[in-house]
């Protein structure tokens, strides 16, 4: 895919975008997270849990009070789990008698590929959004090299962000997003994939009392051309399509919105 540069719609700057994430309010991925939407809008509200939330999935606190601590008007902390943040954070919006346009959760350090999607507190709160009505992306980066470079993340995800709010899919979907870490010119171009079969990584016992499952795990060796492990680990950002209601879209759903994204990230 040729690299070109993006022009961005600055017609919108009002657009009320929420960001949130699973790693904690005061992770990097967050920071670089609310850097990238000021080319979306002035009106960026953060709702971020106090500590980090990594693989609570849809969890959500209930019959008991949730923290919600106030930084400043459109900053906050709250002491619950990702989907907390979202529920508590489109509560307060929705009081302040506003409308969230766009949701975002992440960045989050480490990749959420096939069923990590079933565990991850970053694709739980994308997925709350969802079932709320609210266009909503999740986002992610590989940390598998031991280090993070930044640099084609902050290049193409914001093609990614303008393309997804210019094609005005349907908010009964949502969308996983999982970036290389690798400079723009390492990266070879976006594709939109199908889910593979990631799954939690092989059990660490070192006694009989002691177990522990590790959060980064082998490249499964059977992931297939087309799904989002394979893709990814060879160069490419990839873009997996979900139902608010299910894991997985059928067959006719994703091609069409393939097609439909495809189609646009070209121009």
């Amino acid at each position: 895919m040729e690299k070109k540069k993006y022009i961005y719609d600055m017609s919108e700057k009002n657009r009320l975008i929420l960001i949130t994430n699973d790693d904690g309010y005061n992770s990097y991925g967050i920071q670089v997270l609310k850097r990238i939407n000021t080319l979306f809008s002035n009106n960026i509200w953060v709702f971020a849990p106090k500590h980090n939330q990594s693989a609570k999935a849809h969890s959500i606190t209930i019959n008991r009070d949730i923290d919600l601590i106030k930084l400043n008007n459109k900053n906050y902390v709250i002491e619950g789990t990702p989907a907390d943040c979202v529920i508590i954070g489109l509560e307060k919006i929705k009081s302040d008698k506003k409308y969230c346009n766009l949701l975002i959760s992440g960045i989050n350090e480490g990749v959420n590929l096939g069923y990590d999607l079933i565990y991850s507190g970053t694709v739980a709160a994308a997925r709350e959004g969802c079932l709320n009505g609210v266009q909503s992306i999740a986002m992610s980066i590989d940390t598998s090299n031991g280090r993070i470079e930044w640099s084609g993340l902050e290049y193409f995800a914001p093609k990614i962000i303008q393309t997804i709010i210019d094609t005005n899919i349907y908010k009964s979907f949502f969308f996983n997003i999982n970036f290389p870490s690798q400079s723009k010119d390492q990266i070879k171009g976006i594709k939109v994939v199908k889910l593979g079969h990631r799954k939690p990584g092989s059990m660490i016992i070192s006694n009989n009392n002691n177990y522990q499952i590790p959060s980064e795990r082998k490249i499964i060796k059977e992931a297939k051309p087309g799904e989002d492990e394979y893709e990814l680990r060879n160069g490419f950002v990839t873009i997996t399509i979900h139902n608010g209601s299910n894991l997985m879209l059928n067959e006719h759903d994703f091609l069409k919105l393939q097609t439909i994204l495809e189609n646009t990230l070209e121009k």
